[in-house]
């Protein structure tokens, strides 16, 4: 069982709906137990939450906002926001039957709908707030809602997920929004974003950091990441930077909450099919949060949460100063240490020599029979990925989506921090981060190495929990 990144007890954790009360951090999430399958294939779930207020240790109350009667508009309750706003906590959720999907006799699939709160636990829906999509858009694909507070209007805004009825059949994903003066009437005011790129643009969110606008979501057929556009307009046009993610393939529908000075983004890390690392993804996983900060250019960064350092610190500290690896015509690898534990943290100053081929960090390893994991740094694609070596027979671990870009030249000084919690593992690179999962542990070795090329390692550090 996962130490460091929440999942409930015999459940798995997807999409999240973070709100911050009071020193709180309460997490709302969708709670797939897998009844007798997946998601979709399983039972219908509600909302549970998880209370943590160093993001570290969670009480965990299970299922809080509850699905609805079999057969009924609230049968599955799709992902929406929580805020606490006007002396209360407001649920804005998304109420699904699965039944209604294009029945055309029938209600729409997707509604959405309020429930309040005291104490952000013991819910009571409001029956009187309840409305689909408007015309010219899909009944059954209406989804997702996103509630803020937006200065520059006096109004509180609604960003909704939704697709057009014309279109390209696969690309007609939209973001609609609407606005409010009291939380409960709502205005339609028409398309917020229309990228004619995407299925869907699940699990919207915006926020403003200095003077720049950021659209935070999540796109269902491309490559399945969480994707961000930026604007000096909270109406666009819609910037894309050259890394528009902020993760891989494995941090998905983020959200964020704003706290203390600092945001925070909610994923989730999802699950392999068999166990298996060919296997598809599942949906659902663990919870995953990264801090994001704005870089001098306006683009976005992450870090690794302040609390997780303090939490993977306190034994068996290992330093190196300094270590090269270097080896021109092939490969060479040093272990770091022989028997690593389930849960680790390593630190790490790297620089790596013009025309140097690739190097890495190998966890997980097993030097006898030659297999473990690899996180692989590529100078010449720009990019670092993740895979499990060797690839032989061909291939090991079903990868695509599991890269990050490398913007670091040859000579420059970057620094790598590693979080292992059993079979998952975030790697930071600057504030460049990549999930992934892994579903095997052939060792316990953990190496660095180097093909074709020089690297210098110093300030090596390894805290074991």
């Amino acid at each position: 069982m996962n130490e460091i990144f929440f999942r409930p007890e015999q459940a798995w954790v997807g999409d999240c709906m973070p709100c911050y009360h009071d020193g709180s951090y309460y997490m709302y999430y969708q709670c797939d137990r897998r009844e007798p399958k997946p998601f979709p294939n399983g039972e219908p779930f509600g909302w549970s939450l998880a209370v943590s207020k160093d993001l570290v240790s969670f009480r965990d109350y299970g299922e809080v906002l509850y699905k609805g009667e079999h057969g009924s508009r609230e049968h599955c309750l799709y992902a929406g926001s929580v805020i606490h706003a006007l002396g209360k906590f407001r649920a804005f959720y998304t109420g699904e039957c699965k039944y209604y999907l294009n029945r055309p006799d029938m209600p729409p699939k997707e509604v959405l709908m309020l429930a309040v709160s005291d104490d952000g636990i013991k819910w009571e829906k409001q029956k009187k707030l309840s409305f689909s999509a408007p015309a010219g858009f899909e009944k059954d694909y209406f989804r997702d809602p996103f509630v803020c507070y937006c200065e520059e209007l006096g109004k509180w805004i609604m960003l909704v997920c939704a697709q057009k009825k014309n279109g390209p059949r696969k690309r007609k994903g939209v973001l609609l929004y609407y606005t409010s003066m009291n939380l409960e009437n709502w205005n339609y005011e028409g398309v917020f974003c229309s990228p004619d790129m995407y299925f869907l643009l699940q699990m919207p969110d915006l926020f403003k950091i200095g003077d720049w606008w950021y659209l935070l979501f999540s796109e269902l057929d491309d490559m399945r990441r969480t994707r961000y556009r930026m604007s000096k307009s909270m109406f666009g046009p819609w910037k894309a930077p050259k890394d528009d993610c902020l993760d891989g393939r494995c941090f998905y529908a983020a959200r964020t909450v704003e706290t203390k000075q600092k945001r925070i983004i909610f994923g989730w890390n999802p699950t392999r099919e068999n166990d298996d690392d060919l296997g598809m993804w599942i949906w659902g996983g663990n919870a995953v949060q990264h801090e994001i900060y704005q870089r001098k250019d306006g683009t976005l960064g992450v870090k690794m949460l302040e609390q997780l350092s303090q939490l993977i610190c306190k034994s068996d500290v290992r330093i190196r100063d300094s270590l090269a690896l270097a080896r021109v015509d092939g490969g060479v690898e040093t272990v770091l240490k022989a028997h690593a534990k389930d849960i680790f943290r390593l630190e790490a100053d790297v620089s790596y020599d013009a025309g140097t081929f690739g190097f890495g960090i190998k966890i997980y390893e097993n030097s006898d029979a030659d297999l473990g994991y690899d996180f692989h740094f590529v100078p010449g694609e720009n990019r670092f990925l993740f895979d499990k070596t060797p690839n032989y027979p061909w291939f090991r671990c079903m990868n695509r989506g599991l890269s990050r870009p490398f913007p670091v030249q040859p000579g420059e000084k970057f620094h790598v921090s590693l979080i292992v919690d059993h079979d998952i593992a975030v790697l930071y690179v600057n504030d460049i981060a990549l999930n992934v999962r892994m579903t095997e542990t052939p060792g316990s070795e953990i190496k660095l190495y180097v093909h074709n090329g020089n690297t210098e390692w110093r300030n090596i550090r390894l805290y074991e929990k």
